[in-house]
């Protein structure tokens, strides 16, 4: 089985632009979501914040251009669940707030850990009922892998997890949860806009940066008891040249320093045969 990730895309409207920023708009995002459809896989998943301001003209402008013949998965972000009420979001784009998708390789945990419309706090959380649907999940994995995809990472984890505001919020217990599954996790996140891998017990949790910041990829591939995660660039002269145009014009994105992290935050492999080893960092 083999996945996309997409980190977090911010595609904006840019209602206000210039004719010079509309048209770098315009190259960027085409070329970030054509290099996205490039990759084949079975699932292509976008980490959230597939939009910037959460506008349905955003969303169906960016769905519009994705490959509605593939399988394709968003989970909310924070700015994707700025401006309407999630169910009305759902109904533009047609996918479900969370699930699951039990694979013969893995168990594919899809959440939601976005505030809805708040423009104040954008912190994680993940309410009762999902939580009660969670523990469910993972306590029927057994040994099978579980791949958890959230926008948010999980408190003191991953890169400025610590942050307030910048990881699903402390007292909810995310770790004491996730580690009720019996087999090898892996927690894949955006939200923080750096690359950042860090193992913790048996879960490994993998965050992706801004795809403004770091115009990547990562590739997980799940063969002959392996996880093999890669980071695959886009390859393109001009391409960093545009996103200068439109990345500091785009209101409230601030590019960060050094998103793409070390060598180790950005490829990662696990034997989930044999008890879990891997060639990136332990703490």
């Amino acid at each position: 089985m083999k996945l996309v990730l997409m980190g977090d895309l911010h595609y904006s409207r840019m209602g206000d632009g210039t004719e010079e920023m509309c048209i770098a708009r315009e190259k960027v995002f085409s070329v970030l979501i054509d290099a996205f459809w490039e990759i084949d896989a079975d699932y292509h998943i976008s980490l959230g914040d597939l939009t910037h301001e959460g506008y349905p003209e955003e969303f169906r402008d960016v769905l519009n251009r994705m490959d509605s013949s593939r399988n394709f998965i968003h989970v909310l972000g924070n700015h994707d669940a700025l401006s309407i009420p999630k169910s009305d979001i759902l109904t533009v784009t047609g996918q479900q707030r969370y699930q699951a998708i039990d694979t013969d390789e893995a168990n594919l945990i899809f959440l939601d850990t976005t505030k809805e419309m708040n423009r104040d706090d954008w912190g994680g959380e993940i309410d009762a009922e999902q939580l009660q649907w969670l523990q469910f999940q993972l306590e029927k994995s057994n040994d099978k892998p579980v791949f958890v995809f959230a926008h948010h990472p999980v408190y003191d984890t991953t890169a400025r997890s610590t942050i307030d505001k910048l990881s699903i919020h402390p007292e909810i217990g995310m770790k004491e949860l996730l580690n009720k599954s019996g087999g090898a996790g892996f927690y894949f996140c955006g939200h923080n806009h750096v690359n950042s891998i860090v193992q913790q017990g048996s879960w490994h949790y993998i965050q992706t940066a801004a795809c403004l910041d770091a115009p990547a990829f990562r590739v997980v591939e799940i063969k002959d008891g392996q996880v093999n995660i890669d980071m695959i660039s886009i390859d393109d002269e001009t391409l960093m040249e545009q996103i200068a145009i439109v990345n500091t014009k785009i209101p409230g994105f601030v590019p960060i320093e050094q998103p793409h992290g070390e060598e180790s935050d950005r490829n990662l492999l696990v034997e989930i045969q044999e008890p879990v080893t891997e060639t990136g960092k332990v703490f």
